[in-house]
């Protein structure tokens, strides 16, 4: 007997019910599905219902859709999003995030094979730019294999690479000014680095709801005679609402810091890594919170007037005078050795709560701990060790100091709330050739340390066996310790388990925690 049958009923009534299953054609939308309806007796055979569902881009609005297509992480892919369909074409004009990035392969590469060449970078970002009307955050690129080297075709204007140029600005920049609040800037620095550009004046006439700015690899002249105006006149057409600005691999005048001041009188983060060109680094402002003054050249003199400041990072050549006045600090990180004849103020800064500081001199340091006695947290360390840029170790620099070391009982006798002690592998290096040289050398006690950080690049393994244990018995209130091996130390796997034992045996009842480290000190537990 047929299935039909089984269940019931005539085959011929079967065969007349099977029929009423009518199948709607597919959509030819992306969300398009299978639908099966019913057809009522009452319906003539020979006239099928269609019902078509909408899809799921048509439910969705507009500014939606390019919401979802502002998650992609380069243009490249919008361009593609925008072949799927026509609702994807039309929303994609509302995207809020756009990047560029400009890769080596598609500048260097030759014509296709049939004879398609390439569009300069500089096209395809205008072009773009023409199709969008709300982006808020915008990105250009040039990526880091291209920086290396020198492009051939640089003196070309359609095919040139930079991207702060007067001329490409202008025509990229309206595009995109009425809406724009986050920019970034990654220039091509063989060209850029060499010419002043006018972005920020530029900024400053067009973009209106600007607050977040990230500019590399440039050349920055914001001076009243660069501008072509007077100081008064730069203070009415300022970025009053940046409120974030980070400066990487960039070139400033003399006193470029004070004139980004004026055009950027509000900024509530200012972040200058590997800044050349400053001679006088002035800055007073009443809303910046915090300060990365990072400097790759000497300057003579620098003075900080922040009374809202929260954190400093100082990380440069000490200076010929260095002020700071800041009655609000909380936490200081300072890489910078004190020669004798410089001088070194930190006026009003009575309440840090953290401190890290790399030096071969360290009265700095002992001055910041007599007046700061609520410390909490300290990192120390001497530059005294040479990296690769993977992280590799290559050795210890033989022109560092290694003799003058932090005064420990200085700071256990001022910084009684001092909790979290981390070592950088500079000061372990400098602690162990001490050791070495006086076997019975004293630790000091530590009253309140809860916390030990240790970041070790092993050479003797019993001299740092023998520190280790030194440093366990002086801190009787330890509760967790932290003990980074790099990764290029001078053990073996069997010397490395011997360490690991001897460190559980040192503290059975504390929270161990035994790694190894290459690329990058651990700094979870502060605030940088």
């Amino acid at each position: 007997m047929g299935a039909f049958s089984a269940s019931g009923g005539s085959s011929a009534e079967q065969h007349e019910a099977a029929k009423r299953l009518q199948f709607s054609p597919i959509s030819d939308n992306m969300s398009s599905s299978l639908d099966i309806t019913a057809q009522s007796p009452e319906e003539s055979p020979h006239h099928r219902s269609y019902e078509r569902h909408p899809s799921l881009t048509e439910l969705m609005p507009d500014a939606m859709i390019g919401e979802i297509l502002s998650r992609l992480p380069d243009m490249r892919d919008l361009a593609r999003a925008k072949l799927v369909n026509t609702s994807f074409r039309e929303s994609s004009a509302y995207v809020k995030y756009v990047k560029f990035l400009c890769r080596q392969r598609n500048v260097l590469r030759g014509p296709g094979q049939n004879g398609e060449c390439l569009v300069p970078f500089k096209e395809i970002v205008t072009s773009n730019l023409k199709t969008v009307k709300c982006v808020e955050r915008l990105r250009l690129e040039i990526e880091d294999e291209m920086q290396a080297n020198r492009y051939k075709d640089e003196n070309n204007e359609k095919n040139s690479l930079w991207l702060t140029e007067d001329k490409f600005v202008m025509q990229w920049l309206p595009l995109v000014s009425a809406t724009l609040q986050n920019l970034t800037v990654i220039d091509y620095g063989q060209q850029a680095i060499f010419h002043p550009t006018p972005l920020l004046q530029h900024l400053s006439h067009l973009c209106k709801q600007l607050r977040t700015l990230e500019l590399r690899n440039m050349f920055l002249d914001c001076s009243p005679k660069q501008c072509g105006t007077t100081k008064d006149q730069i203070t009415q057409t300022r970025l009053k609402d940046v409120s974030t600005l980070t400066l990487r691999c960039v070139k400033l005048t003399e006193n470029g810091l004070d004139d980004l001041n004026t055009v950027m009188p509000n900024l509530k983060t200012l972040t200058l890594v590997t800044v050349v060109g400053l001679k006088d680094a002035k800055f007073v402002s009443e809303h910046l919170q915090v300060l990365c003054l990072g400097l790759a050249t000497k300057v003579k003199s620098v003075k900080l007037v922040v009374k809202q400041l929260i954190k400093l990072q100082l990380k440069m050549a000490c200076p010929e005078e260095l002020k700071v006045i800041a009655p609000n600090l909380r936490c200081l990180a300072v890489c910078m050795d004190k020669r004798p004849d410089t001088k070194v103020e930190f006026e009003c800064v009575n309440d840090l709560r953290e401190l890290l500081m790399g030096a071969s001199e360290f009265s700095t340091l002992h001055d910041l701990c007599k007046h700061n006695r609520q410390l909490e947290k300290v990192f120390l360390d001497v530059p005294c060790m040479a990296f690769e840029d993977n992280g590799g170790w290559k050795g210890v620099l033989p022109h560092v100091n290694l003799k003058n070391l932090p005064d420990m009982k200085h700071i256990t006798s001022y910084c009684t709330q001092l909790h979290t002690l981390s070592v950088g592998p500079g000061l372990w290096h400098a602690l162990e050739q001490d050791m070495m040289k006086n076997p019975d050398v004293f630790c000091p006690t530590w009253p309140n340390l809860t916390r030990l950080i240790l970041h070790l690049i092993v050479q003797v393994i019993d001299v740092s066996i023998k520190l280790l244990k030194a440093l366990v018995d002086a801190i009787p209130t330890l509760k967790t310790l932290e003990v980074y091996v790099h990764k290029d130390s001078k053990v073996d796997t069997q010397e490395f388990q011997q360490l690991k034992e001897t460190v559980k045996e040192l503290v059975p009842r504390v929270d161990l925690k035994l790694d190894s480290w290459k690329k990058g000190l651990k700094f979870e537990c502060f605030s940088f």
